[in-house]
């Protein structure tokens, strides 16, 4: 097990004792920057609970049309709105819904070890993220989770997509049996928790189910760490449904105990950068992409040249594809392809069916 200083990856759910012309950002292009203070190892393994699967699911379907009208929304708006409602990460955060963070030793110790030998770290990290935050935010806030939270993927997998640690995967950490439990498409063919977008809405959810079950935000972190099962039974064997309280009993797992205060650290320092001893980040350009349906399983190379673009091209707006090609889906899948590029794919497109 890692120092508690670091950051720290974990699965989303129950520990082992009992866990879319469409908008988006140059976000799907992965960074190649290491990670290695974040991808600290990882004890407890978590998926939803049985007896707690209706009460999130209650929650989600609750969620869900809010979640639907939030994509349609962000289909409208220009980059320069996303940046005045939201900075790309500090400065000047919403106000909207701020996460109350009180003074805890713990904290103001994880904001010393960013200042100080995580440093490095941290300011990866937040370069990472500020590509990935006005569209992340966006879909936080409409689903009722302060965008705060971002910084929950901030310490998960550092924003890099492809992070993987025993099962878990994506911006967001998520077990397969879990992100199929909120909706995301998980098979040999498509892998949606690589997908920066739909797997926000689905860490969203989850996390705005956590919230409306324990009522806090700082024990609805610790059951996205431990899970929410584990967190119940604590607070039922203590009478206590406070996570500082909780903490100091020593209940909960350590590695949850230093997780939340991480959470909170990452949310102090980005409210305001500056005060922090950080820089902010310059805004990071947003794209648009065309989003077609094909209805035969082609490969991405043989797109690539129709279009006369690179294959790491439609790799990275194509995240969830596993296998560089379409999944032959009956009523066809969608496909991304760079803004412009879609009569030139169609003209070659028809071309391929009628041979």
């Amino acid at each position: 097990m890692a120092p508690d200083s670091s950051l720290y990856r974990h699965q989303l759910g129950e520990a082992q004792t009992g866990r879319q012309r469409s908008f988006a950002l140059k976000a799907t292009i992965p960074f190649c920057l290491g990670f290695t203070l974040f991808a600290t190892q990882i004890e407890a393994r978590t998926e939803p609970t049985r007896d707690s699967l209706s009460s999130i699911s209650a929650s989600l379907a609750a969620h869900e049309q809010l979640s639907l009208k939030s994509s349609a929304a962000l289909a409208s708006l220009s980059p320069s709105s996303l940046f005045v409602n939201f900075s790309p990460v500090g400065v000047r955060w919403s106000t909207r819904s701020q996460i109350p963070i009180p003074d805890q030793p713990a904290i103001e110790k994880q904001i010393r070890f960013f200042q100080g030998e995580g440093r490095t770290t941290f300011v990866t990290v937040l370069e990472r993220a500020r590509s990935h935050f006005p569209i992340v935010a966006e879909i936080m806030e409409a689903q009722g989770v302060p965008h705060e939270l971002i910084a929950v993927a901030m310490v998960e997998s550092a924003f890099k997509r492809r992070a993987f640690y025993k099962g878990a995967a994506g911006y967001w950490q998520l077990l397969a049996s879990t992100a199929r439990s909120l909706g995301l498409r998980v098979d040999r063919w498509v892998d949606e928790r690589y997908d920066p977008i739909k797997s926000t809405h689905a860490a969203s959810k989850y996390l705005r189910s956590l919230y409306d079950r324990f009522g806090s935000w700082p024990l609805a972190l610790a059951a996205y760490n431990a899970g929410d099962g584990l967190v119940s039974n604590i607070i039922r064997k203590h009478g206590v449904d406070d996570f500082w309280e909780i903490s100091k009993r020593r209940s909960l797992p350590r590695i949850t105990r230093a997780y939340v205060p991480k959470i909170l650290a990452t949310i102090r320092i980005m409210r305001n950068l500056e005060v922090h001893g950080f820089e902010s980040p310059q805004p990071f350009p947003i794209y648009n992409f065309e989003a077609i349906t094909v209805q035969s399983p082609l490969k991405l190379k043989q797109v690539a040249k129709w279009i006369d673009v690179p294959t790491s091209d439609l790799r990275d707006l194509n995240p969830s594809l596993r296998q560089d090609r379409l999944p032959p889906d009956r009523g066809g899948v969608q496909l991304n392809l760079p803004s412009g590029a879609r009569e030139k794919f169609q003209i070659a497109y028809e071309s391929y069916l009628r041979k």
